[in-house]
């Protein structure tokens, strides 16, 4: 089989030839015109899309070899065609045939069908090269339909409330999927200038590609829909548009907490790589005797691949001493078995974390809270909430729904300031100060800086919210920062990152997921059938939001 080495870049020393590597080189195939697949080399072999986008990207004196799919070009020592990779525009696989056998390179790529790239091609090679960046079970995008449909569902209920939607994707690709998708629901798309001067590329090579879109005008963002890079939200003019609702477009949303990442109002699982399914069925596809692996997962899938008899392994150096203990053998031939069950990203949590009743189900809801723009969806989910919770948990949830740890007209005081909070993350978290120095310059969010610090370094327990409500009195009661503190790292450490995000939030007085307490009202009246003006009214006399819901 053809010879493969790995050092910042796939290299086929046979033939003098690097596919996408890091530094400049000699002679190199670039798969697509993403800024991290780009380099200053002497001559490379590209896609005609792939070129007219480099020539944006990365303007400078080069020897290209143009092809266009499924043109072969004929080298002394071997030959390569191109194959579509359905990734972006231009987006190229690159088949090599030598002497020593046949070899595909995927770069990346995709089998889902897009809006803005050529359908991805595929032929049987002995090595397949592929990217895994998806390469986890847990990672099967929902289908590309359904994620538009929601997408198009946030802007028109921000346009309906008088706000600007923005959409935040990469400038290349994404950003032009994007738009082809609010162009065909009716909407008109406003383009941030990086994003406006590739997609005038992809109108000038594609006859076909829409063109009712305009540049970005500050004075012009009424009714329309913003389509930025992720680092947009820095951008001053972004930031001068005061009535806004951000999403994000990422593969990444399925992982929980996205939108607390990503800092914006909702996450949307939309992304150019191949998912877990579609990397199973690309190796069936083209049945090569071995597997190597790039990016992502690359160790996790190619240890997959392994226990479904495929020789495989990744391209890291890490992944080396695996490959030199493990016993060599041979493979014939692939002849997959059937695909082992996948598993559901949308599938519930183990019920002894997540119980009605548990605090782990409370600060979902608030999540979930925090990713609905429309007022009136908000007071289903939360009356469906309330309505599902016994009587102890039902007064609790309602106290911390108002931002409180206690009613207005219980007087203790918890006096947990930063200073507290941050030891205790700091204990927990391990990271260092300098880290979550970082950290809370991203976020300036108390319930943001917690989730990031303590991601996959806490062992969480099932909490009730009885128990929650018992360590909120703890807290209260202890004298001085270093028992609260104490209390509070002991706590943390046994909570999911987003059961401590909306602890943090509780002890600031602060949800900061777009809910008054007039829409909890609403909710209460709606779970219990009681009118609006009674609600209102107990809970001004009460001043406890808490025994409002009881008595309704």
């Amino acid at each position: 089989m053809i010879s493969v080495r790995y050092h910042r870049g796939v290299e086929l020393p046979a033939h003098s030839l690097w596919l996408d590597p890091h530094d400049a080189k000699p002679f190199a195939f670039i798969s697509h015109a993403h800024s991290d697949h780009l380099g200053a080399h002497a001559e490379v072999i590209l896609s005609r899309g792939t070129s007219a986008l480099m020539k944006e990207r990365m303007p400078g004196k080069r020897a290209e070899h143009v092809l266009d799919f499924g043109e072969r070009l004929e080298r002394k020592d071997f030959a390569m065609t191109l194959l579509a990779a359905g990734h972006i525009f231009g987006s190229a696989q690159s088949f090599v045939e030598s002497d020593a056998g046949t070899l595909l390179y995927t770069g990346d790529f995709k089998l889902r069908p897009g809006l803005s790239a050529e359908p991805t091609q595929w032929r049987h090679a002995d090595t397949l090269i592929m990217e895994t960046t998806y390469g986890l079970p847990r990672y099967r995008m929902p289908p590309t339909e359904e994620t538009m449909a929601r997408m198009v569902d946030f802007c028109r209920e921000a346009l309906d409330e008088g706000a600007v939607p923005i959409l935040l994707g990469y400038s290349l690709g994404k950003s032009q999927e994007i738009l082809c998708a609010l162009v065909a629901a009716g909407l008109s798309p406003m383009l941030h200038d990086s994003v406006w001067r590739l997609t005038e590329i992809y109108r000038r090579l594609r006859p076909d590609f829409p063109c009712t879109y305009s540049r970005f005008n500050g004075a012009e963002v009424s009714g329309k829909v913003l389509i930025c890079p992720p680092s947009a939200t820095r951008w001053k003019m972004v930031r001068q548009i005061k009535h806004k609702r951000v999403a994000v477009l990422t593969g990444w949303a399925l992982d929980p907490g996205a939108v607390y990442r990503y800092q914006c109002d909702a996450a949307f699982p939309l992304t150019d790589h191949a998912d877990y399914p579609d990397l199973i069925r690309y190796v069936e596809l083209v049945q090569p005797k071995r597997v190597l692996t790039l990016h992502g997962f690359a160790a996790e899938f190619a240890r997959d691949l392994r226990e479904r008899g495929i020789e495989a392994w990744a391209l890291t150096e890490d992944n080396q001493l695996e490959l030199k203990l493990s016993k060599p053998h041979s493979a014939p031939a692939v002849q997959p078995s059937d695909p082992a069950p996948i598993a559901d990203p949308n599938a519930s949590p183990p019920p002894s974390l997540h119980t009605p009743e548990s605090f782990g189900t409370f600060s979902q809801l608030t999540e979930q809270i925090a990713c609905t723009t429309s007022k009136l969806r908000k007071v289903e989910i939360l009356a469906e909430y309330l309505r599902g919770l016994d009587p102890v948990s039902l007064p609790i949830a309602a106290v911390y729904l108002g931002g409180r740890a206690f009613p207005q007209s219980d007087r203790r005081a918890l006096q947990t300031g930063w200073a507290v909070m941050k030891r205790a993350l700091l204990a927990v978290s391990g990271i260092g100060e300098t880290r979550l120095r970082e950290i809370s310059r991203a976020h300036a969010d108390a319930g943001k800086i917690a989730y990031e610090a303590l991601l996959q370094r806490t062992k969480p327990e099932p909490w009730s919210m009885a128990e929650s409500q018992e360590f909120f009195s703890l807290l209260a009661a202890a004298r001085g920062p270093l028992q609260k503190t104490e209390l509070l790292r002991v706590r943390l450490a046994a909570l999911t990152p987003l059961e401590a995000s909306a602890v943090m939030k509780i002890l600031t007085g602060d949800l900061r997921i777009g809910l008054k307490e007039s829409l909890v009202e609403e909710a209460i009246a709606q779970a219990f059938n009681s009118p609006g003006d009674e609600v209102r009214e107990a809970n001004m006399f009460l001043g406890d939001l808490g025994e409002v819901p009881v008595l309704a």
